[in-house]
């Protein structure tokens, strides 16, 4: 890391972080216009804009409830079908840095990119997962990625996002995680958060970016933690920027499959931004293309 990039880690790991992301908004100001006009013209119900106001207040929004049922037996089946295949998805996999993770959506790209009419990607862009985090935000949000990640027990010491941590890709990083898997004790390795009035307690130590529980529990009550257990199908979105998180702490012949889609408002603001890692089809419309910045 060069070392305009390792002050700009630091810079990102403090308040500063909103001064940057206004300057770099700064030179996309057009874009920035388009984007909230967009989502002006939006038709949010109210039990969208409802969760929209619990991810802005606590950081965290439960949304099970407002997910499109046909896509979501769908994506159901295919969580289902990668589950079968985790062998060849671990000998296929692009990153192997976190080494109680399988990804499973590797080999499913091209060039890189995933196809817009790939139900993995097709799950983040539904209207309702859209009009959340756009109300939210108050923009028509960019896609970063999308992942389907199956978690499992290394007998390793706890390491990376197995630690508390927040995500510091942007000022504000709104997931939307969903359960493949029934993760209803602690071996089945529960997404585990502080809501944000909780992670304020904590501060933004700019030294360290990940911290384990005792540090962690100085200063925030444990009564405070919030443990996503749940059957599978179970969605919630999080902001993993304001929201100190963990999980992936699986007991021996426990597994995890966990689907992410990460939304944040346009520019992306952390160095070494990746390409876009989606491939439109025919059918992909000009708000899809905006949102996959395409």
């Amino acid at each position: 890391m060069g070392l305009m990039s390792r002050a700009l880690w630091h810079v990102n790991r403090s308040p500063l972080r909103y001064a940057v992301k206004t300057g770099v908004s700064a030179w996309h100001r057009n874009e920035k216009l388009e984007r909230r006009r967009a989502a002006q013209g939006l038709d949010v119900s109210t039990a969208e804009r409802a969760k929209a106001g619990e991810l802005n207040r606590d950081g965290y929004a439960v949304v099970t409830e407002l997910m499109d049922p046909s896509i979501q037996q769908e994506f159901g089946q295919a969580g289902l079908v990668r589950l079968n295949d985790i062998g060849a998805a671990e000998a296929n996999q692009t990153s192997t840095w976190k080494k109680f993770w399988v990804r499973l959506l590797d080999a499913e790209m091209k060039d890189g990119k995933l196809s817009a009419d790939n139900i993995f990607v097709r799950y983040a862009m539904q209207p309702a997962v859209i009009n959340v985090v756009a109300t939210a935000l108050g923009e028509i949000p960019w896609l970063d990625y999308v992942l389907l990640s199956y978690s499992r027990h290394t007998g390793e010491d706890l390491a990376s996002s197995q630690l508390w941590h927040r995500d510091h890709d942007d000022v504000r990083v709104i997931k939307l995680f969903s359960y493949l898997t029934d993760v209803e004790d602690d071996g089945d390795g529960p997404f585990t958060f502080l809501p944000r009035q909780s992670t304020d307690k904590f501060g933004y130590p700019i030294m360290s970016s990940h911290f384990p529980d005792e540090k962690v529990f100085q200063k925030v009550p444990r009564g405070d933690v919030k443990v996503m257990k749940a059957p599978r199908l179970t969605s919630f979105m999080v902001d993993t920027a304001k929201c100190l998180h963990m999980g992936s702490r699986m007991a021996p012949g426990h597994g995890r499959l966990l689907y992410t889609a990460t939304f944040h408002a346009f520019p992306r603001m952390y160095p070494g931004a990746k390409t876009r890692p989606f491939s439109p089809t025919p059918d992909t419309t000009p708000l899809q293309k905006l949102i996959m910045g395409l």
